[in-house]
């Protein structure tokens, strides 16, 4: 294998062209995150899946998404629906262990599968302009944090359940994507350190993570100043795709199984 090794510490399990193939997912994924506020954790499992292993990809994109969020976090403060968040990352803090604990048992791509197929389900309600009109009730936003902090934990994809359940309000969506924002900041730290406590953080993690980090902030900037250049119909649009796509790969990927 053409492996990259340049300093003691410094380890990349990679030949040049897988390196070149995950960096350019990273920053297409970065793009796709600095403007829908989700979908870079699904599609960079999904894309590196033949590359990484689950328990490598899912800490490593936890590691991601907490940066990502700390880059945008200053600009879209004023828009955070603060109820929703609170309630979801209460669900999401019982939830996420339980998730962290299943990876090591349970069949990701079976599990990640089952959810992308509720959602993708959910998403063809949206594109005939379904409305849930219960979405605020505390107990389903409880419920619905509970089940995206443990497929969250299991095979990071928590977002697309919570990204789902926020257009399923008519929230606007400048406060949905500074809710999912903050979402993941606060779950996604509170997951590291389950992985962390249980030991599945891969000792290649800090070296993934400098050459990921930076292509990364660079294309959540990108896809942060492109959001307000486009019409409020056609991003939801580009999201409600975006769902779709991604759920429908996380069910294929799980056909194999079912």
């Amino acid at each position: 294998m053409d492996s990259l090794k340049l300093l003691d510490w410094f380890y990349l399990p990679l030949t040049s062209l897988e390196l070149a193939y995950t960096l350019s997912i990273v920053f297409i994924a970065g793009v796709v995150r600095g403007l829908a506020g989700f979908g870079f954790s699904a599609l960079c499992f999904f894309a590196l899946a033949p590359i990484f292993s689950a328990q490598t990809i899912v800490p490593l994109m936890f590691v991601m998404e907490v940066m990502a969020s700390l880059n945008l976090l200053p600009k879209i403060w004023p828009q955070i629906p603060w109820r929703w968040v609170i309630i979801l990352c209460l669900g999401s803090a019982v939830a996420t262990p339980l998730g962290v604990v299943a990876l090591q048992y349970w069949p990701v791509d079976l599990v990640r599968g089952l959810a992308g197929g509720g959602v993708l389900i959910a998403c063809f309600a949206l594109w005939r302009q379904w409305h849930f009109k219960a979405a605020q009730s505390l107990i389903w936003l409880v419920i619905v944090g509970f089940f995206a902090g443990f497929v969250n934990g299991l095979a990071s994809i928590g977002g697309l359940v919570i990204a789902v359940y926020m257009m399923s309000s008519n929230m606007p969506l400048t406060a949905m994507r500074a809710g999912l924002i903050l979402f993941f900041l606060l779950v996604d730290l509170y997951g590291l350190f389950w992985f962390r406590h249980h030991g599945l953080m891969s000792t290649n993690l800090p070296s993934l993570m400098l050459v990921m980090i930076p292509v990364m902030l660079i294309a959540n900037q990108l896809g942060y100043s492109l959001f307000n250049r486009i019409d409020i119909v056609v991003m939801r649009k580009f999201t409600l795709a975006l769902l779709s796509s991604l759920a429908a790969i996380a069910l294929y990927s799980a056909l194999p199984m079912l």
